[in-house]
């Protein structure tokens, strides 16, 4: 039996969203002189979109992290570093989703402990769980139930990330 998928944000939701965080990206960073760390693969797509709409010209790069070894979640690594020099830069993090907090929270110190000047972040979706650190993202797109989602760069074993909607299968807002 198939399972139907419901749509959670639909992509004109997506794209107004997308173009008013832009602004607010482009108010904060003043200049041109700063870095967009896109992290995959997740946020590539979120990212693409993101650049495209942003009022300066930032260099960007990307960086891979890896939690979960088969379907056990281990410690967390760095599968793909930035390709740009980030030391004394101004870096902005970009990634899909903001859950426990753990990812974000290592990649924003692994990006300082590259020499970063000032990080701040950016989530396409901020999950309403219980966090496992302090740090909250300076940028978010919209906030979510505990579902779990695909869509829009987010996967489900690696599929529906050509989706242009954010989705979730019928029966996942039940638990």
């Amino acid at each position: 039996m198939s399972r139907k998928v419901k749509v959670l944000i639909g992509k004109e939701e997506i794209e107004k969203r997308v173009k008013e965080l832009s602004l607010e990206i482009s108010r904060s960073f003043q200049s041109d002189n700063f870095v967009v760390v896109s992290l995959l693969k997740g946020a590539f797509v979120f990212t693409a979109d993101l650049v495209r709409a942003l009022d300066v010209n930032p260099e960007i790069t990307f960086m891979g992290l890896k939690s979960y070894q088969g379907e056990r979640k281990g410690e967390l690594r760095l599968t793909c570093l930035p390709d740009l020099e980030l030391k004394g830069k101004d870096v902005l993090i970009v990634d899909d989703i903001f859950d426990t907090g753990e990812s974000l929270e290592f990649a924003c110190r692994a990006v300082l402990d590259m020499g970063a000047s000032n990080v701040k972040t950016c989530v396409l979706l901020d999950k309403e769980v219980p966090k496992r650190t302090e740090l909250r993202p300076n940028f978010v797109g919209f906030k979510i139930p505990d579902y779990f989602v695909f869509g829009y760069g987010l996967d489900l074993n690696e599929k529906f990330r050509q989706l242009p909607f954010i989705g979730y299968f019928e029966g996942a807002e039940n638990g």
